[in-house]
C-alpha cells in the first residue's frame, strides 16, 4: 500500500512538473465556480432584502433615478436591486390593504421607535418623550404627538402661508437627494443640482384644542392694542357693533375659502385664484398678501419704536434727543437685517414662544389696570356712540386684527380630521370677537378721548410693572417681524428669481407657473444667487423702516389704510370671487349653495365699495 501510495504521489508530482497548463485550468474552473457561487450569493442577498431587515428608504435615497443606471459604469449590476425594490413595494402595498388595524398600528408603533435617534433625546424633555413612547409601545397605544404642543407647529404653518410651499431651497437637509459617486468628487463650482426626488404630503395630525390654540395664536396679535383708539374714532356703540359683523363675515369668507378649496382641490390661496380666474387673481392676491405683510411689519416697527421711547424716557430718563423715532427705527434696522436672512422657521421657535408669553401677559396687566382705573374713577371723558368724521378709520383697524386668512389654509390642513375644522374655526372666532370687544369697550371706557394710539401708553408709566410689560411687549412684537416677512420675502424671491433670469432649467418653472405655484430657485448651488437672495432682503427690511419712519406720526392712520387697501381685498373680496367660480364643480346644489351664492355677490360689491371709499377718506379727509 505504502510503495502504490509513493507511485501516485510520484506521478502526481510529475504531471505538475511536466504540464503546468492542468494547474491554470484547474485554477481557472475553481474561480468560475467561485464567481458563480458569489453571483449566486449576490442575487440571493437581493433577492431578501424587505422592509423588515432593511431601511428601503435609506437604499432609495442613494439611488440615483432607474432610467439613468445603464449610463453609470457598471450601472447595470444595479437593476436586481431596482427590481426588488419595486417587488416589495408592492407586496407593502398590497399588504397594507389587507392589514388589520391591531397589525398596521403595532407596525406604526415600531416604526416610531425606530426612528428615534440620539437628537430627539438630546433636547429639553428628550428623555421625557423616550419614556412615553417606550410605555406606549409596551401597552400598544398610540404615543403622544409632541410636535403639535410646541411652536415648531406654528413655525411651520408660516411654511405653507396662504396654502403656498415657502420651505426654503437653501437648506440641503430639507430635501432627499440622489448623488452619483463621479459629482460628489467634483468641486463644488462644477457640482450639478442633484436629482430631487418628491417628499409624499405630510397628514395632518393636529386635533380640536391643537387646531383652536394655532387659530387662536394666528388671530390675536398686537393689533388687539390697537383697538380702544379705533372705538374712539368710531363711537363705543357704533364699533362694538361693527366688530362682531366683521367676526361673522370674516368667519363665513374663510368658510367660503375652505369650501372653494375642498371643491377645488387646490391647496394655496394663489392657485384656487389661477384656477378660477387666471394669472389676473393670482397676481391681486400674491401682491396683497405682500402690501399687507410689508404693513404688518412696518406697523410692529412704529410699534416698539413708541415703547422704547417712553420706556427709555420715564424709567431711564434720556434725553428726548437721543431716543427720537429715528435713530430708535435706525437700530431696529440694524437688528432686524441678520433676523430676516434667518432661512429656517424652526430656529425662531424660541423667539416666537418668548413673544407669546410677553403678548399674553401683557393683556393681563392692560385688563388689570384697566379694570383698576374705571372703578375708582369712573368712567372716562367725552365718551361718544357714533363719531361721524373719523368712523372709517375704524374699518381698517378692525380688519386688520381679523386678517389672518394666509394661515387659515394650512391650519385646516394640518388637522387630523379636517372636517371639525368650521366647528372649530367657529368657537374660535367667537372667543376671539368677545377678546377684541372687551378690550375695545374697555380701554375707550376707562380713558375716554384720552386713549392713545397704543393702549399700554395709557396705563401708569411710573409703575414699574408698566415699564416692564411696556419693554417686554415691544421686544415680542420686534421679535415677530421675521415670522411675519418669511412669505414676503419667499413671494419676491420667486418672482425676481424665475426662470428668465436665473435658471437654466426652465421646464420646471414654467409647469409651475402653468398650474398656478409659484416657482423657487434654491441658491443652495449658486453662492451669487445666495447672496442677492440675502442683498434683497437687506433692502427690503431697509425700505420697510423707511416706510415706518415716514408714517410715524400717523400709526393708527396708517393701519387703517394697510387694513383697508391690502386686507380688505384679501378678505373680503377674492374669497367671494372664487367660491362663484366653484357652483359648476360642485355637485350639491343645495339651498345652502344658493345662500353662498347671494351672499358671494353681496361681499364682493360691499368689499369694493369699502376699499374704494374708505381708503379715499383715509387719504384725503381725515
Amino acid at each position: 500500500m505504502s510503495k502504490k501510495g509513493s507511485i501516485e504521489s510520484s506521478n502526481t508530482q510529475t504531471m505538475d512538473a511536466t504540464e503546468p497548463g492542468t494547474l491554470t485550468h484547474s485554477a481557472s474552473e475553481n474561480s468560475y465556480h467561485s464567481n458563480s457561487s458569489n453571483d449566486r450569493s449576490y442575487q440571493e442577498q437581493i433577492s431578501n432584502i424587505n422592509s423588515q431587515n432593511a431601511n428601503l428608504k435609506t437604499i432609495n435615497k442613494h439611488l440615483v433615478n432607474q432610467e439613468d443606471t445603464l449610463k453609470l459604469q457598471g450601472g447595470d449590476v444595479a437593476r436586481h436591486l431596482y427590481s426588488q425594490l419595486e417587488n416589495v413595494s408592492s407586496k407593502e402595498l398590497t399588504n397594507s390593504k389587507r392589514r388589520t388595524r391591531s397589525s398596521s398600528f403595532s407596525n406604526f408603533l415600531s416604526q416610531s421607535r425606530r426612528q428615534s435617534t440620539a437628537s430627539d433625546i438630546n433636547i429639553p424633555g428628550g428623555f421625557r418623550r423616550e419614556f412615553l413612547i417606550n410605555k406606549s409601545l409596551q401597552e400598544n397605544t398610540e404615543p403622544p404627538n409632541f410636535l403639535t404642543r410646541n411652536f415648531v407647529e406654528f413655525l411651520s404653518i408660516y411654511g405653507r402661508f396662504a396654502g403656498e410651499n415657502f420651505d426654503d431651497d437653501d437648506n440641503e437637509e430639507q430635501y432627499e437627494e440622489t448623488f452619483d459617486e463621479e459629482s460628489l468628487l467634483l468641486p463644488n463650482e462644477r457640482r450639478t443640482p442633484p436629482t430631487r426626488r418628491p417628499r409624499p404630503e405630510k397628514k395632518g395630525a393636529a386635533n380640536v384644542p391643537k387646531t383652536f390654540f394655532l387659530v387662536f395664536k394666528a388671530l390675536v396679535g398686537s393689533g388687539i392694542l390697537f383697538l380702544p383708539k379705533a372705538f374712539s374714532n368710531g363711537g363705543l356703540l357704533f364699533s362694538a357693533i361693527m366688530l362682531l359683523c366683521f367676526g361673522i363675515l370674516t368667519f363665513l369668507c374663510y368658510i367660503i375659502l375652505i369650501r372653494s378649496k375642498r371643491i377645488l382641490n387646490k391647496s394655496s390661496f394663489g392657485e384656487l385664484g389661477f384656477k378660477t380666474h387666471g394669472k389676473p387673481l393670482r397676481i391681486c392676491i400674491l401682491i396683497s398678501i405682500l402690501i399687507s405683510q410689508i404693513g404688518f411689519v412696518a406697523t410692529y416697527i412704529l410699534f416698539t419704536a413708541e415703547n422704547l421711547i417712553s420706556f427709555i424716557e420715564n424709567y431711564l430718563h434720556f434725553s428726548a434727543n437721543y431716543v427720537s423715532t429715528r435713530n430708535i427705527v435706525i437700530v431696529q434696522c440694524i437688528l432686524l437685517i441678520p433676523l430676516v436672512l434667518i432661512r429656517n422657521l424652526a430656529k425662531l421657535s424660541i423667539i416666537s414662544l418668548i413673544s407669546s408669553v410677553f403678548i399674553v401677559i401683557g393683556l393681563i396687566i392692560i385688563f388689570y389696570f384697566s379694570i383698576m382705573k374705571i372703578s375708582v374713577e369712573g368712567v372716562g371723558d367725552n365718551i361718544v356712540y357714533f363719531n361721524s368724521s373719523n368712523w372709517s378709520m375704524l374699518i381698517g383697524v378692525a380688519v386688520t386684527s381679523f386678517e389672518g386668512i394666509g394661515l387659515i389654509l394650512p391650519i385646516e390642513s394640518s388637522m387630523a380630521q379636517p372636517e371639525k375644522f368650521p366647528m372649530v374655526l367657529s368657537i374660535s372666532m367667537c372667543v376671539i370677537t368677545t377678546l377684541f370687544m372687551s378690550i375695545g369697550v374697555l380701554g375707550y371706557s376707562t380713558f375716554g378721548d384720552q386713549v392713545k394710539s397704543i393702549i399700554i401708553l395709557n396705563l401708569p408709566q411710573g409703575k414699574l410693572s408698566v415699564q416692564f410689560i411696556s419693554l417686554l411687549y415691544s421686544l415680542a412684537v420686534f421679535l415677530t417681524a421675521p415670522l411675519q416677512l418669511f412669505p414676503v420675502t419667499k413671494i419676491l424671491e420667486s418672482l425676481i428669481f424665475n426662470s428668465y433670469l436665473f435658471n437654466d432649467n426652465t421646464t420646471t418653472a414654467r409647469k409651475k407657473d402653468d398650474e398656478g405655484k409659484l416657482y423657487h430657485f434654491s441658491g443652495k448651488y449658486s453662492t451669487s444667487i445666495k447672496w442677492s437672495k440675502n442683498l434683497i432682503r437687506a433692502i427690503l427690511i431697509s425700505s420697510i423702516c423707511i416706510i415706518a419712519y415716514l408714517n410715524a406720526n400717523n400709526i393708527d392712520k396708517f393701519i387703517s389704510f394697510n387694513g383697508c387697501f391690502a386686507c380688505i381685498p384679501l378678505v373680503y373680496i377674492y374669497p367671494p370671487l372664487i367660491h362663484l367660480k366653484t357652483y359648476k364643480f360642485d355637485r350639491q346644489n343645495d339651498w345652502k349653495g344658493k345662500f353662498f351664492k347671494i351672499f358671494d355677490y353681496i361681499l364682493i360689491i360691499v368689499g369694493i365699495v369699502a376699499v374704494i371709499y374708505t381708503t379715499y377718506q383715509i387719504l384725503f379727509l381725515i
